[in-house]
């Protein structure tokens, strides 16, 4: 079988044991974004949370950026 998706391979065979991740959502530049965050690692953007349109131009926010300093909640 032949799966055309543009979901990521993680989504759809999830493991608990392969999860070594948590999600968190935080601020960043002032914009809600969702993390992910592995442990001994920095938090890393999953995805932008805001509705307002220019805030997903930002490159600062955009999905797979390294935040560096304190951003969670």
């Amino acid at each position: 079988m032949i799966m055309y998706t543009p979901v990521p391979p993680e989504l759809l065979w999830f493991s608990e044991e392969n999860n070594k991740y948590q999600l968190l959502e935080g601020i960043v530049e002032g914009i809600p974004v969702q993390l992910r965050v592995v442990e001994g690692q920095l938090p890393i953007v999953e995805r932008v949370l805001s509705t307002e349109p220019g805030h997903f131009l930002n490159r600062n926010c955009q999905p797979g950026r390294v935040i560096k300093g304190d951003c969670t909640k």
